[in-house]
C-alpha cells in the first residue's frame, strides 16, 4: 500500500485468505491495523473483511493489546472506507478514555 500499488486482484486474494476459517485468530494488534490500514490506503472497500477484522478485534480482551497507533489506524482505516461499525468505534473509543492510555500521544 505504501507503493500505491493498486492491484485489486492481489488485494481480494489476501482478504480471501485472510478470511479463511482460522486464519484471523493468528492476527495481533498490529496485524489488524495494518491490514485496514493498507485497504483504506488503496481505497479497496471489501465489507467481508473489515467486518472479520472488527469481529477479531472485538473479542473478549483483545483491545487492550492496541497501542495509540494501532486504535489510530483503525479507526482511520473504517472510516476513510466509510465503513460504520458502531460496536468497534464503541471499543476503540473505550480503549483510548482508559486511564493513562494518551499519556503517550504525540500530535
Amino acid at each position: 500500500a505504501t507503493l500505491g500499488i493498486h492491484n485489486e486482484a492481489l488485494m481480494a486474494g489476501l482478504a480471501e485468505r485472510t478470511l479463511r476459517e482460522g486464519f484471523l485468530s493468528g492476527f495481533n494488534p498490529q496485524g489488524i491495523a495494518n491490514t485496514a490500514w493498507a485497504f483504506a490506503t488503496l481505497g479497496i472497500h471489501n465489507e467481508a473483511l473489515m467486518a472479520g477484522l472488527a469481529e477479531r478485534t472485538l473479542r473478549e480482551g483483545f483491545l487492550s493489546g492496541f497501542n495509540l497507533q494501532e486504535v489510530a489506524n483503525t479507526a482511520w482505516a473504517f472510516a476513510t472506507l466509510g465503513i460504520h461499525n458502531e460496536a468497534l468505534m464503541a471499543g476503540l473509543a473505550e480503549r483510548t478514555l482508559r486511564e493513562g492510555f494518551l499519556s503517550g500521544f504525540n500530535p
